[in-house]
């Protein structure tokens, strides 16, 4: 087995607070990333540029780990970024090209200043990989990762700017050892969609989404409400919201007082809500909006006795490719599921026993509601293998799993998890 003297990971995200140090709370690939190679390679770096929004801290700033411990941490001087920054009054949930420059300087930098060979850089994002691919040309790098998230041969509407995307994604897969895919619904895109040719690409390998603890206890039987439902995610056509709604009054018809908690905000709210109210089901709805703490999120899931995921089915529903949060999240916090075969995380909720894959239908979603709040035995049996599935559901397991399938020893060397 390889092992790891030093590692290299850029990352579009926040991840400390460039002020003060601290982490900022999201539950993004890029703290558990950080931690696993942390406590794992000699030297690890973790580069962080971020996306622009409000509040965002737009320098890219790297920190870098000796032996499990923080060394330095460096932050880019603001009359570099000045020329290429988006001031925070104006950001907007878009590319900028301007800061793909700056991503690719920032990238040249930290390694650059990250001691002797490299012998794993991950890039999350083609650009970034591509960085990667030039760093192992020119013999600072050994191993280079192409770490793929939110994917789709549709990611842009404009068709020139979608061609780009494509392109700079087909290169890197082309110069990258090893492609880590959220999803195995992406890889299938490539070749039946794209016309790639997979010959030619990097290994390509599994990488979902992990789920974040982040102090959660699972509650056991008798400890959840069962007459409880809970949703989170944007309320928007492709994620199937109105669905619930539509389905609510047969729910009701066979089980009075379930509840279902609503977490989200989207250009569908007030049209559901209205239809929730010509339905006569809103004392059924509590609609919480957008919530930007996550732990009120995960304690309402806790207490919930399932999670209803029902995305709509259509060709350009990027659900169809990408490892979905909510899934996730309701996996490790001991919830059964019940969505359709949109989301590739279908498959292990079918195979797994882990809930229900329905048809597209507020009548079936209506009935499998109705059967997991009141036939307690089959309920009883979905939740322990949920429970049981949620282990396998951790960033550190997934990293591990992936790091071994790579050739390399993945077993902690330092920090707590050390032997």
């Amino acid at each position: 087995m390889k092992r790891l003297s030093s590692v290299l990971v850029a990352t579009i995200s926040d991840i400390t607070d460039a002020a003060t140090g601290e982490r900022m709370r999201h539950n993004s690939p890029a703290w558990p990333m950080l931690e696993f190679f942390r406590d794992r390679a000699e030297r690890a770096t973790v580069l962080e540029l971020s996306l622009p929004r409000p509040g965002m801290v737009s320098r890219p700033q790297a920190s870098f780990f000796e032996r499990g411990k923080l060394r330095e941490r460096r932050v880019w001087p603001g009359w570099i970024t000045a020329p290429v920054a988006v001031a925070p009054d104006k950001a907007q949930p878009k590319t900028y090209f301007r800061l793909k420059i700056r991503d690719i300087l920032a990238c040249f930098w930290a390694a650059a200043a990250t001691p002797g060979p490299i012998d794993l850089f991950v890039g999350v994002e083609s650009l970034l990989a591509l960085c990667g691919a030039a760093l192992k040309v020119r013999g600072k790098v050994r191993e280079s990762a192409y770490y793929i998230s939110d994917w789709s041969p549709w990611k842009f509407d404009n068709k020139a700017l979608n061609d780009l995307y494509i392109f700079l994604d087909k290169t890197a897969c082309r110069r990258s050892d090893f492609i880590w895919n959220y999803t195995y619904a992406i890889s299938d895109a490539r070749r039946d969609i794209l016309g790639y040719d997979m010959a030619q690409l990097g290994r390509e390998l599994w990488v979902p989404f992990g789920f974040i603890p982040d102090g959660v206890v699972i509650k056991s039987h008798d400890e959840v409400d069962r007459r409880r439902l809970f949703y989170s995610g944007g309320i928007c056509r492709e994620n199937g919201v109105a669905l619930i709604v539509e389905a609510l009054p047969e729910i009701l018809a066979s089980v009075p007082d379930v509840v279902i908690d609503i977490f989200g905000d989207g250009p569908q709210l007030a049209e559901l809500k209205a239809r929730a109210e010509a339905l006569g089901v809103s004392r059924a709805v509590v609609w919480h909006g957008y919530v930007t703490d996550r732990r009120r999120i995960l304690d309402a899931a806790l207490s919930a006795s399932a999670a209803l995921a029902p995305y709509m089915p259509f060709p350009e529903n990027v659900k169809r490719f990408g490892d979905v949060i909510k899934i996730r999240e309701a996996i490790g916090c001991g919830l059964p599921v019940v969505t359709t075969e949109v989301p590739p995380s279908h498959r292990e909720v079918r195979e797994g026993g882990l809930g229900a894959v329905i048809p597209y239908d507020a009548g079936e979603l209506a009935k499998t509601a109705v059967r997991l709040l009141a036939d307690e035995p089959w309920y009883r049996a979905v939740r322990d293998r949920v429970v049981a599935a949620s282990r396998d559901n951790l960033w550190d397991a997934i990293y591990t799993r992936t790091l071994a399938a790579m050739g390399y020893d993945a077993a902690p060397r330092f920090g707590a998890q050390a032997g």
